[in-house]
């Protein structure tokens, strides 16, 4: 757990992970041009039971930040995600198609800009609340972001429509042949 790398030197020491956060693994010098995370939290993960339900969101914030924060200006980034992030998105029609995630492509990435140096900071500290706050502190962070939504939706929401109506039909087709969505008839 890169506890030092997204701003956090110093665990509290009754933490019940307090021996599994590690220094820093990045040099602050360290930068790339491109970046895949294609990482997601797996029902077979093991995770200490505190962790259940704050997990999904530690693993999305720290492989947002964590690259972003060592991406050259004009970068390239391939995320693992789902349709509420703008850039180019590709499902395989074979491959992951039932799933809801798909393959995010963001390029030209102005990693210096003060945008991306906002995110970074506001990712950290909502990290450090799903990572050291209790459920309450991650539910308030939660209930502030949702506000955000709005405003993207207005903004964004077709555009969002457009870029998710083709990962959602792979995804519907996929499904519609599932061998669970068969049905069998008993005579």
């Amino acid at each position: 757990m890169l506890a030092e790398d997204m701003g956090q030197p110093s665990i509290p020491h009754e933490h019940p992970d307090a021996r599994n956060f590690l220094p820093s693994q990045f040099d602050p010098r360290q930068s790339f041009d491109l970046i895949i995370c294609d990482g997601q939290v797996l029902r077979n993960h093991d995770r200490a039971g505190y962790r259940e339900r704050t997990e999904a969101s530690r693993l999305s914030l720290a492989q947002l930040t964590l690259p972003l924060d060592h991406l050259n200006p004009g970068g390239t980034m391939i995320v693992l995600h789902k349709v509420e992030a703008l850039a180019t998105l590709f499902k395989h029609t074979k491959f992951h198609a039932k799933q809801s995630s798909f393959y995010m492509l963001a390029t030209n990435i102005r990693a210096d800009s003060e945008d991306a140096k906002t995110a970074i900071e506001r990712w950290k500290v909502q990290w450090k609340i799903a990572t050291f706050g209790t459920d309450n502190d991650n539910c308030e962070a939660i209930h502030l972001d949702m506000s955000d939504i709005e405003v993207i939706l207005q903004e964004f929401g077709p555009k969002l429509i457009k870029l998710g109506r083709k990962i959602w039909e792979i995804q519907a087709s996929a499904l519609e042949k599932a061998p669970f969505m068969t049905q069998t008839s008993s005579s």
